[in-house]
């Protein structure tokens, strides 16, 4: 997506009491990228989705819904756990496949904390964007879409650095602040309006029916993106090795 370094920035999201029956989680942001900054961005990002998940059903977590919702091996979903289990952030323990967590009470913020800039933005993020949205974003992309939201508010008008944005969301270039901002075009999230030069920023759209099929499969299968791209891998390498040996026999 061609842009500058500097965009004006319009979030459309709303902030105010969503519709009756839609569950949501209250998220500080700037907490969050604060964690971020101490635990690292998939560790942060799963304690957020954890907080959603529980919020949502209710009920104890299995390894296995956060490795298909967080597109990561389990060995991984465990060291992120591990992480934060140290930094103090969660207690937790895995029985059989069952997440067992308990979160500490935060500490209450003190007088610098609720004093600008550091006035905490709280929003009521849907926990469907969770299990419709991550899944199919990644993790990086879902993080530089939340740091989007975040931008809402800090400055009048709104906007957004690219060199700001990969520092705060820990992505290595700027190069791959774009591709992220570009992927999160391709669905729907941002659009730029070029007569403003604005990048407008809006709530996920309603799943299509391809996305709900794509949502089955890695609920289903429990093939992350990754390890899908090397199961294709695989297949098309055993595809050419069994032609290339059947051209070899018949020849001879």
């Amino acid at each position: 997506m061609p842009q500058p370094d500097r965009i004006a920035l319009r979030v459309l999201q709303q902030r105010a009491t969503p519709p009756d029956g839609v569950t949501t989680v209250r998220v500080d942001l700037a907490a969050f990228f604060e964690a971020l900054a101490e635990v690292g961005r998939d560790p942060a990002l799963l304690l957020l989705t954890i907080r959603a998940l529980r919020q949502r059903t209710g009920a104890a977590l299995r390894l296995d819904d956060l490795v298909w919702v967080m597109g990561a091996r389990s060995r991984r979903i465990r060291a992120w756990l591990d992480r934060l289990a140290a930094e103090g952030q969660i207690v937790y323990d895995v029985t059989d496949g069952a997440i067992e967590i308990e979160l500490p009470e935060p500490t209450p913020p003190t007088w610098t904390d609720v004093q600008p800039p550091h006035i905490p933005l709280r929003y009521e993020l849907p926990t469907h964007w969770f299990i419709h949205v991550l899944p199919r974003l990644g993790r990086a992309t879902f993080t530089t879409y939340l740091y989007l939201l975040r931008r809402d508010g800090l400055t009048a008008p709104a906007t957004l650095d690219l060199a700001s944005l990969t520092r705060e969301t820990l992505l290595r270039t700027t190069l791959h602040a774009r591709w992220h901002l570009w992927r999160l075009r391709r669905h729907g999230l941002v659009a730029l309006d070029r007569e403003a030069k604005t990048l407008v920023v809006m709530d996920p759209p309603p799943l299509t029916p391809a996305a709900r099929r794509w949502l089955r499969h890695l609920r289903t299968t429990g093939l992350t993106p990754p390890r899908l791209v090397l199961a294709v891998v695989l297949v098309l390498a055993a595809v050419i090795v069994a032609m290339v040996l059947g051209r070899a026999a018949s020849g001879a």
